[in-house]
């Protein structure tokens, strides 16, 4: 709930608000406050009401160091590496009057079910003391399994505290002969003990570390890297739902560009059958027109076979007609009038094959104009097609992929 000044009604820059009555406090008691009486006022008022209702109003930063917290130092010495000590593990006396005990193995596969590195007893002058020691990882890890055993042996009630009894029980009822075992947590006092009548080389080493160094840190270590690896497989498992999602839209992308490209291939396929068809086709038609100008050429060439053939006849008959009899003037006239007929003749097919070849001039000059057309024409199909073609190719090509984001990384 919103609060507000009452002694900064007047003040130039306006009325403040605090968020409840503990910020309203300390802005009261703030000694550079304007009209630093009223606010003072202000400050008793609100104690006077407040404390009797059970409410803190304590200015925020002070202390008063009046309580007693933790201890200072919670830390303590333990045995590294984490072993346990399992006692009663010595059997019975051999010929020589020297005690027998467990093997190392044996004593390893009665725990199988904690993480043990080895095993070691203890002997003496007389054999084997009865006292074992199982050892167990260097790490964190490896004391939690210590520590693990330890509290089974105290549920069992087979601890530490019962194995210092006077009369503590190392053959179970029954009579059949089986021994309690008993552990516990290894001390200090315990490795030197177990120690006692080793040589130097054959003494089992250890050192005493901090429990907070070499337990505390590490499993907040492991605990942040927990948290790390938690996070890396969140990350790994986006990743992947990410790469599925990216290989689902890639293998549909990729079957609609098989698609597209199959349809493409039938359309090229039936696209190169429709030219040939055409191709045919417009051969066939040029092959009809050919023909038609074939005949025409050879109607011409008839034509002037028979036009020749006509002059030379009348050339003929102009000859056979030359008299023979007659005055000598009536021959020469005649004679004349025939060489005059045939001039006029020769004549007229010079100027006929004068004109005939502007003729065919003028019709080689236009029938290469009309291919000229022609093929600027097809040309300009051409490109009319390669257009629209690109068009058509611009509206059908396929959606550009995009790789969806993930959520995040």
């Amino acid at each position: 709930m919103p609060w507000h000044c009452p002694a900064c009604k007047n003040v130039r820059d306006g009325v403040s608000w605090y968020i409840g009555l503990q910020p309203l406090m300390d802005h009261a008691r703030a000694r550079g406050s304007k009209k630093f009486k009223l606010h003072a006022e202000l400050a008793g008022l609100l104690e006077e009401e407040l404390y009797p209702r059970g409410v803190s109003v304590a200015p925020s930063g002070e202390f008063f160091g009046i309580w007693k917290g933790l201890r200072e130092n919670t830390d303590q010495q333990i045995v590294w590496p984490p072993a346990v000590v399992v006692m009663n593990t010595r059997l019975e006396q051999d010929e020589d009057g020297k005690w027998k005990g467990m093997g190392k193995q044996e004593l390893i596969d009665y725990f199988s079910e904690y993480a043990v590195s080895k095993a070691h007893h203890a002997y003496g002058p007389k054999g084997h003391r009865g006292m074992s020691v199982l050892i167990f990882e260097s790490s964190a890890v490896g004391y939690t399994e210590a520590e693990r055993l330890h509290e089974h042996f105290v549920h069992q009630r087979t601890d530490r505290h019962a194995w210092q009894k006077n009369h503590k029980v190392k053959f179970l009822p029954g009579g059949g002969g089986e021994r309690e075992l008993y552990g516990f947590l290894a001390r200090k006092h315990d490795m030197e003990n177990f120690n006692r009548h080793c040589h130097r080389k054959t003494c089992l080493k250890y050192k005493m570390r901090s429990y907070n160094e070499m337990v505390v840190t590490q499993m907040k270590q492991m605990d942040e890297d927990n948290q790390k690896l938690n996070s890396l497989k969140n990350i790994m498992v986006k990743k992947e739902q990410h790469s599925k999602l990216v290989e689902e839209k890639l293998g549909v992308v990729t079957q609609k560009r098989r698609e597209a490209m199959e349809e493409n291939k039938n359309v090229r396929k039936k696209s190169k059958e429709k030219h040939l068809e055409y191709k045919n086709e417009m051969k066939l038609q040029e092959q009809f027109y050919q023909d038609q100008i074939e005949r025409i050429h050879k109607a011409a060439e008839e034509m002037e076979i028979k036009f020749e053939q006509l002059l030379q006849e009348e050339r003929k008959k102009a000859r056979r007609s030359e008299v023979v009899s007659g005055s000598t003037e009536d021959r020469r006239q005649r004679k004349e009038e025939i060489q005059k007929f045939i001039d006029c003749q020769v004549k007229d097919v010079e100027e006929f094959e004068s004109e005939r070849d502007k003729l065919i001039k003028l019709y080689e000059q236009k029938k290469v104009k009309l291919k000229l057309e022609y093929m600027a024409k097809e040309v300009a199909l051409e490109k009319k097609l390669d257009v629209a073609l690109t068009a058509l190719m611009d509206k059908r090509k396929p959606d550009i992929f995009q790789s969806p984001t993930s959520g995040s990384t």
